[in-house]
Parts: structure tokens; C-alpha cells; sequence
């Protein structure tokens, strides 16, 4: 025959659960309330974030930056700068600072 056990009351159990929260470094949260712990314990992504795009080591404008003596050319800054002069002789260049379409609008508003 098996002895039956009594059933333990609802205050021993929460007294356990604390108890058993404190032993094994866990949060005691006997009201189920929100705390973000689930979040807490996620594992962080802004490393990995970083990880994941290359590195970029050194470039042309850091090479003429260091030695400017050896006047090398970058072919894509040549490329726009005349395009910039292109769209400027045509009358399509950017606005001189102050004169552009939002400027129009401060006037207006004085």
C-alpha cells in the first residue's frame, strides 16, 4: 500500500518557487507580470550586424590623402566633378546656397 501524502498549500508552493528562483538564479515573478526578461536573455545581433559587411581596409582617397606627392587620379571623382560641370554649363546644376526652391518659401512666411 502507498501512503498518501497530504497536498501542500498554495503559500508552502509560492515559498518553494522563491526559494527555487534564488537557487538557480532565476526571476521570481509570481503575478505573471511583464519584466523583459525574454528579451533580456535574447543574444545580442549588433555584433553579428557588424560582422556581416566587409571591412574596408583603405581606399584611393586614403592613399592621395597620405601621399600627396604621387598626385594620383581618381577616375570616378574626375567623372563626376565633370558631370557636375556638364549639368552647370546647361543650367541644371544644385542652387546656390539660399536660393533653391525652400528658400522661396522663408520669404513668404516673414
Amino acid at each position: 500500500m502507498a501512503s498518501i501524502l497530504p497536498k501542500p498549500n498554495k503559500t508552502r508552493l509560492a515559498q518553494l518557487a522563491e526559494l527555487s528562483a534564488k537557487i538557480f538564479n532565476n526571476v521570481y515573478n509570481p503575478k505573471g507580470e511583464r519584466t523583459g526578461n525574454k528579451i533580456l536573455r535574447q543574444k545580442l545581433i549588433g555584433p553579428t550586424i557588424v560582422e556581416w559587411y566587409p571591412k574596408r581596409i583603405i581606399t584611393l582617397r586614403k592613399i592621395t590623402d597620405m601621399f600627396p606627392s604621387m598626385k594620383l587620379v581618381d577616375q570616378e571623382e574626375k567623372l563626376r566633378l565633370e558631370e557636375i560641370a556638364k549639368r552647370k554649363k546647361r543650367g541644371k546644376g544644385a542652387p546656390k546656397k539660399g536660393k533653391g526652391k525652400n528658400a522661396s518659401f522663408a520669404k513668404k512666411r516673414k
